[in-house]
């Protein structure tokens, strides 16, 4: 059986905005790279994926939506996390969105946690777009 966030520590309420900072109070988390988009959460078996539609002009604009269910989203330049959405269920791995429309959206630069993804499919490189589905 794979864990999942139901079975360890604080749980995530779909629909309410976290801030970075309260995601690291509640989870004890000490890395800096939880500021990337991307940050995989071992000891969790999760990846977060913190999303922002509307990118500020001095970001590289990434073209990334959330219609509904589906979740289209490019990934980092460079595509060093690729595989671990792509491989995310061989690898034993929840994907979990944290979405906002652009930076201030929310208090604290926060963004609102939208659920569990799965990797439907991808395209492209350098970045790399992907598909996402939220698990209902």
């Amino acid at each position: 059986m794979m864990p999942t966030a139901d079975t360890e520590g604080p749980q995530l309420e779909v629909g309410v905005v976290y801030t970075r900072a309260k995601l690291k109070d509640l989870f004890g988390i000490t890395d800096a790279t939880i500021n990337n988009g991307v940050f995989p959460v071992k000891v969790r078996h999760e990846i977060w994926l913190f999303v922002t539609e509307q990118k500020s002009a001095d970001r590289v604009q990434y073209k990334d939506e959330l219609d509904g269910d589906e979740l289209h989203w490019q990934g980092q330049s460079l595509g060093r996390t690729d595989k671990l959405i792509i491989n995310h269920r061989v690898e034993g791995n929840e994907i979990l969105v944290f979405y906002r429309k652009k930076k201030d959206e929310y208090p604290g630069a926060g963004f609102r946690y939208q659920g569990h993804f799965d990797y439907r499919s991808h395209s492209g490189r350098q970045p790399t777009s992907f598909i996402l589905r939220r698990r209902i």
